[in-house]
């Protein structure tokens, strides 16, 4: 099902020339989710998925209800409605179908808490040898169990993940709960030498997805287990298998023999310092294709959601997901949403 819905995304992403726009009437309530009564928005704006980000209406102060003029939409191009509601926002696409376009758009804000307590993150990385260099991607499983439910964000204590100064290629996103979309992110700098995730973490399991190359050469670097060692021990997937992963200071890796796919192989590092600053080599390995750039795609989120006690209980079933072709967005300069 997600499979096909982003297929359906990334055609409307394809560049169009609209002959003809339709005039569309959108309108809709706000509920707040974490007093479970009427919502209010600071502002609404509606934008239509073309090649790019384009701008139809926007309105301002809303409580309980909505309702924009009539606005010319472009025939056959989803409508984003973004959401702002004390400075988080919340995304709802509108496919380009009458019977989509002219129902009751219902969406939920919450109310915000900077607590760290009832959030708790889980991630895992993968590790590609192409001909270009290591291909890397890190997949953050970002589960915000607040009660009464409320999106999260801190500006003292930040979400702050990995990246090495040398990386090119660098793309992230993040997909929230209950949305079929995964939106776009910039990378601002973190005061722990990461990268900060800055926008707030709604209810619920959110995907946290992170991409890059480090050019051929690079095959010794340095990982900061930032968000990255927030479970313990941190899982790598390393593909080809005939590629093996060393630790040269700064903490241990533990190469996982059980359950691992044909193909790959897996290692756990894990550090007890402060800061964990982990020097990681990477030896020998027959490059192979370059078939992805950019995230796999997670379904649903709910992946880690079970690993708790056993840390490795999932490593096979995680290790074939990664070793299968992946649907994803990929876009090399990502303008904020």
């Amino acid at each position: 099902m997600l499979l096909k819905y982003l297929k359906f995304f990334l055609f409307f992403l394809i560049p169009f020339n609209f002959s003809y726009a339709e005039k569309v009437n959108i309108f809709g309530s706000i509920k707040n989710g974490t007093t479970a009564g009427i919502g209010k928005a600071d502002s609404i704006k509606l934008l239509a998925l073309q090649s790019a980000m384009l701008p139809l209406a926007e309105i301002g102060p809303q409580t309980g209800t909505f309702r924009f003029p009539a606005i010319d939409a472009p025939d056959g191009a989803p409508i984003l409605m973004q959401v702002v509601y004390k400075g988080v926002n919340y995304n709802k696409m509108i496919p380009p179908v009458d019977r989509f376009r002219t129902i009751s758009q219902e969406i939920t804000v919450f109310e915000v808490t900077n607590s760290w307590e009832n959030v708790s993150v889980k991630s895992l990385m993968q590790v590609i040898r192409e001909k270009s260099g290591l291909r890397i991607f890190k997949l953050f499983l970002i589960d915000n169990q607040s009660k009464p439910a409320q999106s999260f964000f801190s500006a003292d204590k930040p979400i702050e993940y990995f990246i090495p100064k040398d990386a090119k290629d660098i793309f992230a996103q993040i997909q929230q709960p209950g949305s079929k979309m995964a939106i776009p992110l910039q990378t601002p700098e973190g005061k722990n030498g990461g990268k900060i995730l800055d926008r707030a973490v709604l209810p619920g399991i959110s995907e946290l997805q992170v991409s890059y190359l480090l050019p051929k050469g690079t095959d010794t670097f340095e990982e900061r287990l930032l968000i990255e060692g927030e479970s313990g021990s941190f899982p790598v997937f390393v593909k080809p298998a005939d590629m093996t992963l060393e630790v040269l200071g700064g903490g241990s890796a533990t190469k996982l023999e059980k359950d691992i796919p044909s193909g790959l192989s897996a290692y756990a590092i894990s550090s007890n310092l402060n800061p964990k600053v982990i020097q990681i080599n990477f030896v020998g390995g027959t490059p192979i294709p370059t078939a992805l750039k950019g995230n796999p795609e997670i379904v649903n989120g709910t992946i880690l959601t079970t690993w708790d006690t056993s840390t490795f209980a999932v490593i096979g079933f995680l290790a074939l997901l990664f070793s299968l072709s992946f649907v994803f967005v990929y876009k090399k300069s990502p303008s904020k949403v």
